[in-house]
């Protein structure tokens, strides 16, 4: 059984700066090599534009330059990332021979956990879904831990099985199993990929740990840029600068974003709207300084 990473990059035309897009997606390309390293797991990015990968050159790390034309406007992203990751299955159908693939649809600024292929191939079962997962808020510079999920979220990084003949033969064929798993409006977007599984027979599971961290409130996100909104944070389900730092160097292999997080006292800031007496008894004596601090500037 093998596993792969079809990961679609945003023609350089979409980008608000091509410079911070690379680096999000070599910082997904580093975590999804750490994830494959022990399995020989394939990785593809599908693009128009070739990005600088050098920094994470590998034998399995494949870039998948597509012809179609770039899109237009920012409704039609979620057409053209379907459309090159249907490239990046017909790529597959072309280069494996018989048997399944386990396919994760990866977003091109978003982490996978270190366990998620060895966990896969181990268990063997129909589909994955991460539900238990961080996100990485770059405005604030702050982790936030949700073990039941982010609802906005559901059903990214999918991982499905495939047979090789429900791999699609063309970017743009539209009847096979995995073309199934598309954008909206002309497809069934992430949010009904369990259910798109359940209905082909992979009723999926959930990974048995965080096995994904989202990056949010970048200016490269396509949320962000099609809404011009902020995603919010949960106080409460910050994860401290320590255990932050540690979680995003050892267990998504992002030690630029571990030096990146906020201190303590930046943290603290979140729980303005909250009451000293509701955090942890730990923190209440820091959390009583801080703010006293904040009132006398």
């Amino acid at each position: 059984m093998r596993f792969a990473f079809a990961i679609s990059l945003k023609a350089r035309s979409a980008c608000a700066n091509w410079e911070t897009a690379q680096r999000n997606l070599q910082r997904t390309v580093r975590s999804a090599m750490r994830a494959a390293a022990a399995d020989d797991a394939l990785i593809a990015v599908a693009c128009h534009e070739e990005p600088d990968l050098t920094s994470v050159a590998a034998a399995n790390v494949h870039i998948l330059p597509v012809s179609f034309p770039e899109p237009t406007n920012t409704q039609d992203a979620g057409r053209d990332k379907a459309r090159k990751r249907r490239a990046i299955g017909a790529w597959l159908g072309e280069r494996l021979d018989g048997g399944a693939v386990y396919v994760m649809f990866l977003d091109a600024d978003d982490l996978v956990h270190r366990d998620v292929v060895r966990h896969t191939l181990a268990d063997e079962h129909g589909s994955y879904l991460v539900s238990d997962a961080y996100s990485f808020d770059f405005r604030r510079r702050l982790l936030q831990h949700r073990p039941e999920g982010f609802d906005w979220a559901r059903g990214s990084c999918f991982v499905c099985r495939f047979t090789i003949d429900e791999l699609p033969t063309s970017a743009d064929e539209t009847t096979s199993a995995f073309a199934q798993f598309g954008a909206s409006p002309d497809q069934r977007g992430h949010l009904e990929y369990p259910e798109l599984a359940t209905e082909l027979g992979r009723a999926p599971v959930p990974f048995p740990f965080a096995a994904a961290v989202y990056t949010v409130n970048h200016p490269e996100s396509t949320w962000g840029r099609r809404t011009g909104g902020q995603r919010p944070i949960a106080p409460r389900q910050l994860v401290w600068p320590n255990g932050a730092r540690r979680v995003l160097a050892d267990e998504f292999s992002a030690p630029d974003l571990a030096d990146d997080v906020a201190g303590t006292l930046a943290t603290l800031a979140s729980f303005a709207t909250t009451t000293v007496e509701r955090l942890p008894r730990k923190l209440r004596g820091t959390a009583r300084t801080f703010f006293r601090r904040r009132k006398t500037r």
